[in-house]
């Protein structure tokens, strides 16, 4: 008795915890212009983006070295080779869930020169940062999303970051720092949190993730209804948004409570009814 009461906790646990895995992620090393970029400088943004799958506490990263192995050093420059069956192949073999490619087009520091009223020139440095991220299912071999990140203004620079460096260096080090929430965004919105209702009322939901999976008081879920259906003679899987939920609080490592700002009743009856429910992060 006591052997199947265990069995069962066991599978309880793995039923709530299960869903929200941690996924695996390989970043391959980032190509480049030759003209608008340094070697240095894209391995520093190549791990600026690593860190900023690291720090979400969601993601299990192939190590660096066997990724930065797939392409060697002299194909830096070469045209981007993402699709290269190979290194599909070979990040498989390493537990690659999916892929992140970069292509550094821009990161350079421009000399700016500025005269005071007393004649003293002043020499200031400011960074340009664009790049391009892509994403790839290792299953399917197929590319989800594509996005470029470079920062946003209206000004006569056109986005340039790193005002009052006092070096090209510095001028860099302060636009990849600033740039830092872009690719924060881009993990959020590429690789939500997905979790399971443990328990349900009319005004509040527990959700099986915590703090092992970098939630915070405050974040905001979509609850939907998974349903598979057939069209034109394929099956397609539905996500039906029914509500809305904010965490309340984060209970512990894999539970946290969320207060029902939307479709309460109707999360309860589709939840009575046995629909299959989730609850996807929403980025801020």
């Amino acid at each position: 008795m006591k052997k199947l009461i265990y069995t069962l906790v066991l599978s309880c646990i793995f039923c709530f915890t299960g869903f929200s895995q941690k996924q695996t992620v390989g970043i391959l090393l980032f190509n480049y212009v030759e003209s608008a970029a340094d070697y240095q400088t894209v391995v520093a943004i190549q791990e600026s983006v690593s860190n900023g799958f690291v720090k979400t506490k969601r993601f299990n990263i192939v190590d660096r070295a066997k990724m930065d192995a797939l392409k060697s050093e002299k194909d830096l420059q070469s045209t981007e080779d993402f699709m290269d069956g190979s290194v599909v192949a070979q990040s498989k073999n390493l537990g690659a869930e999916f892929l992140i490619s970069g292509m550094v087009t821009n990161a350079k520091a421009d000399r700016m020169t500025s005269t005071s009223e007393d004649g003293t020139v002043t020499v200031t440095y400011k960074a340009k940062l664009v790049i391009q991220l892509k994403v790839l299912d290792v299953e399917t071999g197929q590319v989800v999303t594509s996005e470029t990140i470079e920062p946003k203004s209206g000004s006569s620079f056109g986005g340039m970051m790193g005002i009052g460096a006092s070096t090209p260096e510095k001028a860099i080090s302060k636009a990849m720092k600033d740039i830092e929430g872009d690719i924060d965004e881009f993990v959020a919105k590429n690789f939500p949190i997905t979790a399971s209702i443990v328990e349900a009322s009319a005004k509040t939901i527990m959700i099986a993730v915590g703090s092992n999976n970098g939630v915070q008081k405050k974040d905001t879920y979509k609850v939907v209804e998974i349903s598979e259906i057939e069209v034109d003679g394929k099956k397609m899987v539905r996500k039906k948004e029914i509500g809305l939920i904010v965490v309340s609080s984060v209970e512990d490592e894999n539970f946290s409570n969320c207060t029902i700002k939307k479709g309460g009743s109707l999360i309860m009856e589709r939840k009575e009814a046995g629909a299959e429910l989730k609850c996807i992060s929403i980025t801020k």
